[in-house]
Order: C-alpha cells, then structure tokens, then sequence
C-alpha cells in the first residue's frame, strides 16, 4: 500500500493534518511491529492510532481536537447523538464502536500495562491492526475527494483492506525451531561460552569479555540454543536474572536488551527468553554489526 498516496487523498479531503501525520506513522509501525513478531509494541501504536483518529473525527465533527483524547467520552457522545450528527453513519456510529473494540485490545492486555496475567498475542494483534485498517479505508471512501478518479480510491482501499499477515502462523511451527545454520552458530561460540550438562557459562579470559552487553547476553541466549540442540539442557531459555549474573549488570539493564531485539522471544518456561532456531540468523548479524 501506498501511504504517501493515502495521505496525499486524506490531506486534499481536509482531515486534520498533524493527527493524519501521526495516525499513518503509527499504522507503519504497527504493521512492521507485526512483522517482527512484537505484538505488544504493535498493540501501542494500535491505541495510538485510535487517539489520532479521535481527533481526526473530531475536527470533522466541529470539536476541539485534544492533546490526550478521552476515547471512551468521545465513543459515548458519537454513540448517545451528542457530536457529529451532519456526519454519516459510518463516521458517527460505525468508527466509534470500531475505535472501542481496537482500543479495549489494547488496554487489556499488557500492550500499555505490565505484569498483567493476559499476555498480548498474535490474534489479538492481528485483530487490532485488521480493525484501524478498515477505520482508514473507511475515512478515505468519506473523505478522500483530492482526485476525481474513484477507480483509485477503490483501489487503495483494497490495499488498506488485505490482511496484515495473510500467512497461516501454523507455518511458523512447521518450520521447526530446531532449522538454522548450525556450524555458523558453532563458529560464532567456539572458545566463547562453554556448554556442560544442564548449564551454560562463558569461558573466563575468552573474547566474550570483550563484547558489549549486548553482546554477551546475545551469546548467552545462543549457547542455550545449542545446548538444547545438542541435549544437553532441555529449555532453550535462559532467565533475566541468570543472564544478569553471568553479564554482571542489572536485571533492568537485560530486560532492556530483551525489549530492544525482536528475535528474543519468550521461551517455553516461565520468565525464561529464547532465541528461536529461524531466528538465529538475525543474532549472528547483530553479533557481526558490534
């Protein structure tokens, strides 16, 4: 899909320009979040999306626009006939009761909040992102009058329209966690970590005193991939206050590292993190970069 060709229509239909600005960035990055597998980042830019559109409706409704848009006091007046009444049904009554659904995804899982005991998943995502993107493809069918050309209009739209992965996610595990380059991840730990029965550790006075934090956390999570590859421990993870001990930083300082790359995941155990065997390729490329 075009965006710059959405937001050139939607800007000629006279929609507020800063909250467009801002609601065509967060689409971006929620379907890139998506992409990458980090669906709570994904369910932020969802429900900043809806803030933007609050405010995009409400500047078409003749309201104020707001820095921080009460969502629901917005839904409730669109919905009870208070604002937006010269505007269509689907602008006054369908959008609002969508923008509710994305956002109440969003708020309820731990897309904003943590330690939450429902953890943001695929199929939440995935729902979010279908849902702003059927509210987009809606307000440019109202609103996108900058051409003559209602062919393209129609067009963009089922661009907007298709899936954000139209990939079946059973492929993931047919792809098996066990498919990577096992003698590049070999090369990259040999006289780095040093793999026993049931443990992993870094060997002291190797190179892997020389790596950033990064790094040696990175290395870590690849030690464990192989051992559980070649059986010697079960679980590929390793957990944030074991990887603090053997990086001599604080469990913060891992989490952080944790949040920054999208090819640690969650592992099988509980508050261990993993490096996916299909994602190990992405781990040696960090490694590479420093």
């Amino acid at each position: 899909m075009s965006v710059e060709r959405v937001r050139e229509e939607l800007l000629a239909g006279g929609l507020h320009k800063e909250s467009l600005e801002r609601l065509l960035d967060h689409y971006e990055s929620m379907s890139n979040r998506f992409s990458e597998g980090e669906f709570a980042e994904a369910g932020t830019h969802i429900g900043n999306f809806c803030e933007n559109m609050v405010n995009i409706l409400l500047d078409q409704m003749g309201e104020e626009v707001q820095k921080r848009p009460n969502v629901d006091y917005f839904v409730n007046k669109c919905l009870s006939n208070g604002i937006g009444n010269d505007e269509p049904d689907s602008v006054r009554l369908q959008i609002p009761r969508v923008i509710r659904a994305a956002y109440d995804i969003r708020n309820n899982r731990d897309s904003v909040h943590v330690n939450l005991k429902v953890p943001v998943n695929r199929a939440d995502t995935q729902a979010g992102i279908a849902m702003c993107s059927w509210m987009l493809a809606e307000i440019l069918r109202v609103y996108g009058n900058g051409t003559d050309n209602m062919g393209e209009i129609a067009g963009l739209i089922d661009e907007i329209s298709e899936p954000a992965d139209d990939k079946n996610p059973l492929e993931d595990l047919a792809q098996s966690p066990d498919e990577f380059d096992r003698q590049a991840l070999a090369d990259q730990l040999s006289g780095v970590v040093q793999i026993t029965e049931g443990t992993v550790h870094p060997i002291t006075g190797s190179d892997y005193e020389e790596l950033s934090t990064t790094g040696q956390v990175i290395v870590l999570l690849l030690g464990h991939r192989a051992a559980v590859d070649i059986s010697y421990v079960e679980n590929a993870g390793a957990s944030v206050p074991d990887l603090s001990e053997e990086t001599d930083v604080s469990d913060e300082r891992v989490r952080q590292i944790i949040r920054d790359f999208g090819f640690i995941q969650a592992g099988n155990a509980s508050g261990e993190y993993m490096i996916p065997g299909h994602r190990v390729g992405e781990a040696l490329k960090q490694l590479s970069l420093g």
